[in-house]
């Protein structure tokens, strides 16, 4: 009788297990993720655990009136260096003086926010003058400085001898879609209507005064 060599029964429906394989930069991913997720946590938790007492707005105050005491009330927030705050301690400071712009209850207030000068001030007035790049001093004009609103000179019909206008910048704006930037000039009063319509008219060029003072 030949003997028959039996080999072992196969298992069925069984799927050898392949080895794991983890990559060394996958690895390396992993533990950055997992450190960066902590320090932004640590952050977070340092700012929300550091509150300081800070003023904010108890009640609204429109632009150019007085702050009173009753306007400002203390609470203790995790205010982040890089946002503008008064601390609590400098609040007898702001007591009388002005809002340089609406301050709304609940909001948060900053130094910029008051002023001890109101614009524009007892005889004077602001006005809005469109001008075209051609008619700025290259250099960029800026709020403070001191020009001269000189009207073009023309002999059309109608448009006068050109006129000088000491002034004041308060503000500049962005170029428009035209690309017209919107000055608002603080002069005296008496001459407000006269710049008004010769801004209106188009004929206005800046002229910037010295900044040594």
């Amino acid at each position: 009788m030949l003997l028959q060599r039996l080999s072992p029964p196969r298992e069925t429906g069984q799927v050898r297990p392949l080895p794991s394989r983890r990559s060394p930069m996958m690895l390396v991913a992993g533990v950055a993720l997992t450190a960066l997720g902590a320090l932004v946590a640590w952050q977070v938790y340092g700012v929300a655990s550091q509150r300081v007492p800070v003023l904010v707005m108890a009640r609204d105050v429109p632009v150019g009136q007085q702050i009173q005491a009753q306007d400002l009330r203390t609470v203790a927030l995790g205010v982040d260096p890089a946002v503008q705050s008064v601390d609590a301690a400098g609040k007898s400071a702001l007591i009388g003086k002005r809002a340089a712009v609406d301050l709304k209850a609940g909001s948060l207030l900053a130094q910029t926010h008051v002023t001890e000068t109101l614009v524009p001030g007892p005889g004077e007035v602001v006005v809005p003058v469109a001008l075209k790049p051609s008619r700025l001093p290259a250099r960029g004009i800026q709020p403070g400085d001191r020009v001269v609103a000189t009207t073009a000179s023309t002999t059309e019909p109608g448009r006068g001898v050109p006129q000088d206008h000491p002034a004041k910048v308060d503000r500049v704006g962005q170029p428009d879609v035209d690309g017209l930037v919107v000055v608002d000039l603080v002069v005296p009063a008496q001459a407000g209507t006269t710049l008004a319509r010769q801004a209106a008219d188009g004929q206005i060029a800046l002229v910037l005064q010295s900044r040594a003072g």
